[in-house]
């Protein structure tokens, strides 16, 4: 007897999107709060550095060793070496296109990469070229200075400057003082003593920041220099009385995230607050619009989980979407549930299931009698899930305002029966503090009514976010049935 095959993995992996273009909100969250902890001000670790260098007696820094330096040395060689490749790629190239499909490994040689697109925009729009526009130039100019690289190096040769301006400035001074001094000869007057000479500032740029004034000050080509059309840029945008508008109207396919030369994303305050509160393993109520994050935060949550988590959606359409994304995500390991069809992974454990509440609810704790081969032989069936809510160590709810939808019953039975930590997302929630409150209130009722010496038990809190504003801005189409005329 052969045993029946499902298809649909095979549906699932047709339907997925390409291999590495799923953004992992993990590896973001991590590299923000590494990036939190190291701003974090260190005032202790200082002092108890300066006390246990005065115990020492002032004792310098720890001197290297021969490994280390060889080391630091080769690492130093190897991004010489690069950049060098890097600037050797970029000379060849003359165009704007060109240049977009080029791929730098060196800081420096994406600052130069930047900078050269910049300039190319901006002399074809001096010039009246028609491919030219005001949006193209702002675009690649505000893309460059987001890079911190960029910002830091331009800052250091700010502070050079004007370091080397302040030294000027005191020995023009210094010159005017003397030559009064000796103009004007006072015997009777004791001569006053010197004042003692300021030390001189003296910044030391960093290898990016040498880069970069380097470019700035040969940096040029048969239509004009890279610092004179970095000029133009700026002044170009000065000159643009509201800047928003201007963004809103003339350049909304060119907004982050749809910028094809700024792809950095960074987490608003509001996910960070939820992404902590899933580590801590707190319950939340999030309100937020379409298109402002959210997706972001369940993701986390179905990475994050130790156990299966748990994902509800109002319908089948959104199951197979979310289940077609989460099958490549999480390589195979996803449990579909709906009225339509049930599938779940036998070769592992699922990382998630998916599926609409009733279908859930009747998959998941329905009467359970000796049918079938994984009673009798211990063998799982992918077309018969694994029952129980114990399994859960997440529930999700998309869509959260269904609750007052036509399978609200099913659901809130499902968030009844559920002890794991709940996240709930919803674009749509005019009570959202009322249904935090609810939340709080069903909660592990279930556990509640078994104990008998619980009714002083505190009930674990609900956190509750609302957020206001889009990540972009969604335009809006009046579609008429009336014919056009010229």
């Amino acid at each position: 007897m052969t045993k029946q095959r499902s298809s649909i993995p095979l549906i699932l992996r047709d339907m997925s999107p390409p291999e590495g273009s799923i953004f992992d909100p993990a590896r973001k969250w991590a590299e923000e709060k590494e990036r939190r902890r190291a701003s974090q001000p260190e005032a202790a670790e200082d002092e108890e550095g300066l006390a246990a260098k005065k115990k020492k007696g002032g004792g310098g820094e720890k001197k290297k060793s021969t490994a280390d330096t060889i080391k630091e040395s080769n690492a130093a060689e190897k991004i010489r070496k690069d950049h060098e490749r890097d600037l050797q790629k970029l000379s060849n190239l003359r165009t704007l296109k060109a240049l977009q499909d080029a791929t730098c490994e060196t800081t420096g040689g994406k600052i130069h990469r930047m900078i050269k697109m910049r300039h190319l925009a901006a002399c074809d729009l001096r010039q009246g070229a028609v491919t030219a526009s005001e949006a193209e130039v702002l675009d690649i100019l505000w893309a460059l200075e987001e890079m911190p690289s960029f910002k830091g190096a331009e800052e250091e040769i700010a502070a050079e400057k004007a370091a080397k301006k302040d030294t000027k400035d005191s020995e023009k001074d210094d010159k005017k003082s003397s030559s009064k001094k000796d103009s004007k000869k006072d015997t009777k007057k004791p001569a006053k003593k010197e004042k003692e000479a300021k030390p001189e500032k003296k910044v030391v740029l960093s290898p990016e920041a040498k880069q970069l004034k380097e470019l700035m000050k040969d940096g040029a080509d048969t239509r004009g220099t890279f610092k004179d059309s970095l000029k133009y840029a700026r002044k170009l945008m000065s000159s643009k009385e509201n800047l928003i508008s201007f963004q809103l109207t003339e350049m909304p396919d060119r907004l982050p995230p749809l910028s094809r030369y700024n792809r950095q994303f960074q987490l608003e305050e509001w996910q960070c607050a939820i992404l902590n509160a899933i580590d801590n393993r707190e319950s939340a109520v999030v309100c937020a619009p379409t298109s402002s994050g959210k997706t972001l935060l369940s993701t986390y949550t179905c990475k994050s989980a130790k156990g299966t988590v748990l994902f509800v959606l109002p319908s089948e359409v959104l199951v197979w979407q979310i289940a077609a994304t989460y099958y490549e995500f999480f390589k195979g390991n996803v449990t579909i549930c709906t009225d339509q069809i049930t599938f779940q992974e036998i070769t592992g454990d699922a990382q998630v299931y998916i599926g609409t509440p009733r279908a859930l609810e009747r998959s998941i704790s329905k009467v359970r009698g000796c049918a079938g081969q994984e009673m009798t032989k211990g063998e799982r069936e992918f077309m018969i899930l694994d029952g129980g809510y114990h399994q859960f160590d997440y529930l999700v709810l998309d869509e959260v305002h269904t609750l007052n939808g036509p399978e609200g019953d099913a659901l809130q039975r499902i968030i009844k029966a559920c002890s794991c930590p709940v996240l709930a997302l919803s674009a749509t929630i005019g009570n959202a503090q009322q249904l935090r409150d609810w939340f709080e209130r069903v909660r592990d009722e279930h556990l509640e009514a078994t104990l008998i010496d619980a009714s002083n038990a505190k009930t674990k809190e609900v956190i509750l976010k609302e957020h206001f504003a889009r990540f972009i801005n969604l335009q809006r189409y009046v579609v008429t049935e009336s014919e056009g005329k010229d």
